[in-house]
């Protein structure tokens, strides 16, 4: 018993219950029926409730008194007040349906490991507040409680996992009777230290073990000890429906609605065998009659490298069925290590390594066996919590605004905007701007001022914009509307852009802006098999045996280092090397990696006083099949150079992952201004989260430094792009065609493709300019469904046609 110096006050004696009293226990823990939940009780009218969007707490106080009045001892903790329950398929907090924007989170610090600072812990949760996520699983065990405090006073809501994984044995011990303690005790320990922060609204049994009567035990153990959370385990699974010892129907790397690509990998043509088969569509889960339970992905758009692709048609269709509660993407951190003075390495090779040279190490850098090389390199940040491309697709499909075209006429704009928060009104949150923006320029802006719109409702918007004057050469016309944070908050300053959309205006386009100036006269020189074109501050000459120009000089000054030519291939993303490792090694199988480019036909087409038109057929072979590529080059007086490419897939090749032509250009020219998708990295299948817009930028900041070097810095839809030096003078690309992405780099494809670590890399001082046709969307394929079909390359011909233009200062 314990000893006291002070007599008790007598109201602590039924609290503590030193003698045991019958009467005590029978109301507690009584002979026949369940334990009391609460020993202590009282009333509180109408308190201020706890959610992730408003996380009001209060602080609790228990104080142990004696009978003078004299306190011997005090506890205290902070108090949210909330409910959860699941009711007609939906998880509700405080009887409202909410949705999980999730994210999984592994405890990791890439200087000290599993020792995770109170700093390192306040940046993740402010990072992943303005991110609009709004819910974290401890993926794949419980957390340092201070995390949970923070959850509480920050903001988001929690599923608590217990640290139950047999991976490498499925599920052998979920069945064994001589584990069922073991089970058994990591979720009492679990819920038993957890019990009382308001942030964890659901707790989970573990991951990846199988089912069997073990989980069975925590099921009811969990829903005895704690009847006011729900229980998630996604192995429990079970046809034809889940047990009911989950109260969440939960699912990995499920796949939409819409067809994949299906590669040829075991399974072949039967695609209910095939790599993506194996994955379930979660909306036909929920919308199978057979269940009435929530329905969730626990892990989804598995973020490793460049990767987080068709992210937008996940959630287009969690937001199409009231069952479906949403999803944890896998990952949030990447978990490298930054190599320097503090942390030692076994790997020969990287202790030499410059120390001005930053290292992020994996699997198999510290001598250890076995590892699973950058496996580990999941996270939507990188390792020392810099952004990443992925970061902003995720802020951009998770944000809480919905934004839709009404009436898109100028004078008449009308817009539909649904609030997806769960709880607050948006005027109560945010302040709102529109701008209407001509060919990338803002020409007319204001403010919203009609917000008031409640929690999961919908309301059309007129916008006071005026009329413009419908154009006469080709214009975009776009309308913006941006959501700014309203008032200062504990993870982030009024001002912070919170969400936007950009919405196409109903103008005519116009049409393409004609040069009616008199062309310029061109000087011809034919010697060698190689025809020099000089002009008007300008000179070019075309090689007859390599079918492509080979010197261009603006105002006397080179402009190309390595002649355009075709591209067929890039550097494989993680989700290439996905299950299978199936098309990055179908692309090193079939030669891809390795074309073989022969020149069919190159001759002069016509010829006149002011222009001349060449046309060039290169064959790139590779083991099975090739790709034709066809080119018409229109040469100008002006200097102007119009490409018109044609590339023609033929015989047995695998899907592509480009078509598209490189070129490497002088070194001066390092300042890149473009106007299409941006500012970030951005590809067909993650791109929502990259307005169409004018950006600048420089050559070397377009390269993302995934620690595993890979295709990186790709831009869609652009419709013109520079490349200048200090004094503004350069080159332009214009497209004349339905589209074209490009990249600008100081690395080649191969200098990606042969690097294993990005400390390896050294930057050309040439800039590489890829422009592209077509560029393979990124999927999910690294632990998932692969490449949406409609994301993908078809094996017919394809065009790219642009025009090359000096800039001058």
């Amino acid at each position: 018993k314990p000893v006291f110096n002070e007599p008790l006050n007598q109201d602590a004696v039924p609290v503590l219950d030193l003698e045991h009293k019958a009467s005590v226990m029978n109301d507690r823990t009584p002979q026949r029926g369940p334990a009391k939940f609460a020993w202590l009780e009282t009333t509180v009218k109408n308190p201020l409730k706890w959610t992730a969007e408003t996380p009001n707490l209060y602080t609790l106080t228990l104080s142990l008194v004696n009978n003078k009045n004299q306190t011997i001892e005090t506890l205290t903790c902070k108090v949210g007040f909330r409910s959860v329950e699941i009711k007609n398929g939906q998880f509700l907090i405080n009887g409202k349906p909410v949705r999980f924007r999730g994210v999984n989170r592994h405890e990791h610090d890439p200087e000290t490991g599993r020792t995770i600072s109170k700093e390192r812990m306040i940046q993740d949760i402010k990072l992943m507040k303005q991110a609009n996520i709004n819910a974290v699983r401890t993926s794949h065990y419980p957390n340092n409680t201070l995390w949970y405090e923070l959850c509480d006073q920050y903001g988001l809501y929690v599923m608590d996992e217990a640290d139950i994984e047999e991976h490498g044995l499925r599920g052998q011990l979920a069945s064994d009777p001589q584990w069922y303690a073991a089970f058994l005790d990591r979720a009492v320990r679990m819920a038993e230290r957890d019990k009382n922060f308001p942030s964890i609204v659901c707790w989970s049994m573990g991951n990846e073990s199988g089912y069997g009567p073990n989980f069975a035990a925590i099921s009811a153990w969990l829903k005895d000890f704690d009847p006011t959370r729900p229980v998630h385990y996604e192995g429990a699974q079970g046809a034809p429906a889940d047990p009911m010892t989950v109260d969440i129907i939960s699912r990995f790397y499920p796949r939409v609605q819409q067809d994949y690509l299906n590669p040829n990998i075991p399974g072949g043509e039967d695609k209910e065998r095939a790599e993506n088969a194996r994955w379930e569509r979660l909306l036909s889960i929920a919308q199978n009659p057979v269940d009435n339970r929530p329905v969730l992905t626990s892990e989804y758009a598995h973020s490793m490298g460049n990767a987080i692709g068709n992210l937008q048609e996940y959630w287009d269709e969690i937001y199409s069925n009231p069952r479906m509660l949403g999803g944890f993407i896998w990952d949030w951190v990447d978990q490298g290590f930054i190599i320097n003075e503090k942390l030692k390495i076994k790997n020969e090779k990287l202790k030499d390594v410059k120390a001005n040279k930053p290292i992020i190490a994996y699997g198999g850098d510290f001598g250890d066996k076995p590892n699973l090389k950058a496996f580990c390199f999941n996270g939507v940040v990188f390792c020392d919590r810099t952004l990443t491309p992925k970061y902003y697709e995720v802020k951009k499909v998770y944000q809480p605004v919905l934004v839709e075209s009404g009436n898109m006429n100028p004078e008449i704009t009308t817009i539909r905007i649904t609030n997806r928060n769960h709880f607050v009104n948006l005027n109560e949150e945010y302040t709102a701007r529109w701008f209407l923006i001509e060919n990338g320029d803002t020409i007319q802006s204001g403010v919203l001022s009609d917000l008031n719109i409640p929690a999961g409702e919908t309301k059309e918007i007129s916008l006071p914009v005026r009329n413009i004057k419908y154009p006469e050469y080709k214009t975009d016309y776009w309308l913006r509307v941006n959501f700014y944070l309203k008032e200062n908050k504990l993870w982030s300053n009024a001002g912070y852009e919170c969400a936007f959309e950009q919405l196409k205006m109903n103008v005519p386009e116009g049409k393409p802006l004609l040069n009616r100036t008199q062309m310029p006269r061109i000087s011809i020189q034919k010697e060698n098999n190689k025809i020099t074109i000089s002009g008007q501050k300008f000179e070019t000459v075309f090689d007859l045996n390599i079918g492509t120009i080979s010197s261009l000089k603006y105002n006397g000054k080179e402009m190309i280092v390595s002649p355009l030519v075709f591209q067929g291939f890039r550097a494989p993303v993680d989700n290439d090397k996905g299950f299978g490792n199936w098309l990055a090694k179908d692309w090193q199988n079939s030669g891809l990696d390795s074309l073989k480019q022969t020149v069919d036909s190159c001759y002069v087409l016509e010829e006149n006083p002011v222009s001349i038109k060449i046309k060039a057929v290169t064959r790139n072979q590779a083991k099975e099949g090739y790709i034709l590529h066809s080119t018409v080059w229109t040469i100008n007086g002006d200097g102007a150079i119009k490409v018109d490419n044609t590339f023609n897939p033929q015989g047995n090749l695998p899907e592509l992952p480009r078509l598209g032509v490189v070129m490497s250009l002088n070194k001066d020219l390092e300042q890149i201004k473009w106007y299409g998708h941006g500012p970030y990295e951005n590809y067909i299948d993650r791109k929502t989260s990259c307005p169409v817009g004018i950006y600048q930028s420089t050559v070397t900041e377009q390269y993302v430094p995934y620690p595993r070097p890979q295709e990186t810095g790709n831009k869609e839809n652009v419709r013109w792009l520079q490349l200048t030096d200090q004094f503004n003078n350069g080159i332009s690309i214009i497209c004349d065609s339905g589209n074209m992405s490009a990249s600008a780099l100081h690395f080649t494809v191969n200098d990606l493709y042969k690097a294993t670590h990005a400390y390896q890399l050294n930057p050309r001082e040439e800039t590489i300019l890829s422009l592209d046709a077509a560029m393979l969307g990124l999927g999910n394929s690294s632990c998932g469904p692969g490449v949406l079909k409609k994301y993908a390359i078809e094996k017919r011909p394809h065009h790219l046609n642009f025009t090359i233009k000096p800039v001058y200062k």
